[in-house]
This record gives structure tokens, sequence and C-alpha cells, in this order.
């Protein structure tokens, strides 16, 4: 299925206001919620993010329902991964990442996903530039750089492998986002990670009977802010830039991501980074810019068209 701006190779502006949006959120979500997840815990807070999360989507349950039950069998399938890894797998993997690590290096690890989402596309199309080489490269060079001056180690390693998730959780969405609203997306989404966080949250109790703890009030505005802005909004707002920019091409729209994020969380949340980490940042930008300035529309078009993502 292609869109109207697919066919006739227009920018679809509100799909691009939909990623800037994004990008705004993402920027700042790991910021706001970490001291929250280091007072209530990564399970307890993951489950209270999603419940909250939940709530807000209540009115779309049974049209999200019926449209599970109209969908292609293998659309359907596509889509229950994508929302799994997207909204379980990756998000889960972010906050106990954040429990442990400051937030600009969960962030500069984790954007390195549009260069694997780019990798991923030209090995499916066969169309292997300078661009494909040199933008994972450059992307993992700033990733070593960076970690050369934060002193990663085997969590570092995990949270590249969320972004390789990430990466293919991006391109399982595109495949189910033609055909699918992105309400139904989310909710879908929303509910298969609040449903997951219950056996997590309850096998973290048994070993430690205080993360069953209900929230402090410091906590709540990032759970708020997680569950609900980093939640249903935000991932509305992505699923519906997949729809009209395709997968490749919303994801170019990250590559601010990481330096609006470390100079928020410098400037607003009293993060300090040295000069290896500010270099390995800005490599993994050039990283991503490198790969973004060769996509081209039709490449989109011909991959939404099969299904993308």
């Amino acid at each position: 299925m292609t869109t109207p701006s697919s066919q006739h190779g227009r920018i679809d502006i509100k799909a691009v206001l939909a990623a800037l949006a994004v990008v705004l959120i993402w920027s700042t979500t790991f910021s706001f919620a970490s001291d929250a997840i280091r007072q209530v815990g990564p399970w307890g807070f993951r489950f209270y993010s999603t419940l909250a999360g939940l709530i807000v989507l209540l009115p779309f349950f049974r049209r999200s329902l019926v449209d599970i039950q109209k969908m292609e069998p293998k659309c359907r399938l596509h889509m229950l991964w994508a929302v799994t890894l997207n909204g379980t797998v990756v998000a889960a993997i972010n906050i106990l990442a954040l429990a442990y690590f400051a937030a600009t290096t969960v962030l500069t690890l984790m954007y390195t996903m549009p260069a694997f989402v780019a990798v991923m596309e030209a090995v499916k199309e066969r169309r292997f530039t300078r661009s494909v080489i040199w933008s994972p490269a450059a992307a993992l060079s700033g990733v070593m750089l960076y970690a050369g001056g934060a002193g990663l180690g085997v969590g570092g390693l995990l949270i590249m492998l969320n972004a390789l998730l990430w990466a293919w959780g991006t391109q399982l969405s595109g495949r189910s986002a033609q055909g699918c609203r992105p309400s139904t997306l989310v909710t879908v989404q929303v509910m298969i990670s609040f449903l997951a966080s219950i056996p997590a949250l309850a096998l973290a109790s048994a070993h430690d009977a205080s993360l069953a703890a209900l929230p402090g009030s410091r906590d709540v505005a990032g759970i708020l802010y997680v569950g609900v802005l980093n939640g249903p909004v935000v991932f509305g707002l992505w699923y519906y830039a997949i729809r009209g920019l395709g997968a490749e091409r919303a994801s170019r729209f990250t590559l601010s991501v990481p330096l609006i994020g470390a100079l928020s969380a410098v400037v607003f949340f009293g993060e300090v980074l040295d000069g290896l980490q500010a270099a390995g940042i800005a490599l993994v930008v050039v990283g991503m810019a490198l790969r973004s300035g060769r996509m081209s529309l039709p490449a989109n078009c011909r991959a939404r068209s099969a299904a993308p993502e």
C-alpha cells in the first residue's frame, strides 16, 4: 500500500511534524525518567508507567480489537512482533539500562539504530554504496570513543544489542503500519507491555519486597512522562511518521536526538561529559548523517509498498 506522498513524490508534512515531535520527546525522556527509575526500581517503574499508558488508551480498546481481527494473518504477525519488540523488549532494556547508566550514555548507544536500519534496508534491497559502509563504521567508532570516556562494559554491549533489536522492530513496524491505524498499534503495544510488566515486577519483588512499594510524589512526574508522553503519545506519532515516510526515512529524524538529549542532560539535569564522550556523540551523529544524505525516496516507497519494516 502506498501513500499519496509516496505516489507523487511529495513530502507528508503531518508525518514530518510527527517525527519532529518524537525527536523532542525522545531527547528528554531518559533524563526525566532516570531519577524515578533509581527510586522506584526498573521493574516497578515499568509497571506503573505502562499502567498509566494503558488507562489513557482504554477508549481505543474495542476498536483496536476489531482492527486486529480484520488484519491479514501475515500482517497481524508482523504487527505483534513489532509492538512486542518496540514496546516490551526494547523499552524494558532501556529502563533497566537507565538504572545503571547515565541518560546520555543510553541515548548515544541506542541512537545507532538508524545506521542499523540503513544496513538492513541495503541488504534487503541489495543496494550497497559507500555510505552503507561508512555510516555504521562512523557510528560504531563514535560508540567506542564514547565508551573510552564512559567506562562501559558488558552493559554497553547489551544496549547496542537493544539498538539492533529496535532497528528490527522499526523495520517490522513499517510492514504493519500501512494496513493498521497508529492508535491500534499503540494500544496493542501498551497492553502487551503492561501484561509483561506484571510477572517481571512479581519476580523482582520476591527477591526484594521494597520494589513493590508505591512511588513517591517526586517519582510521579517521571512515571507519567514515560508512561503517557513517551508511551501512547510518542509511539502514536512515531507509527504515524513511519506510515507517512517509511521506516528508513522516518529514522533519519532521530539524527538530532543524541545531540539534543546530551545538551538537555548537561544544561537541565547536571550531567557532565568529558572530551571523549562529546566526540563520541558527534561521531555517532556523523555516522547517522552520512547515511541520511544518501537515502532516496523511491527506495523508501518500494520498501513501504512491499510491506516494509
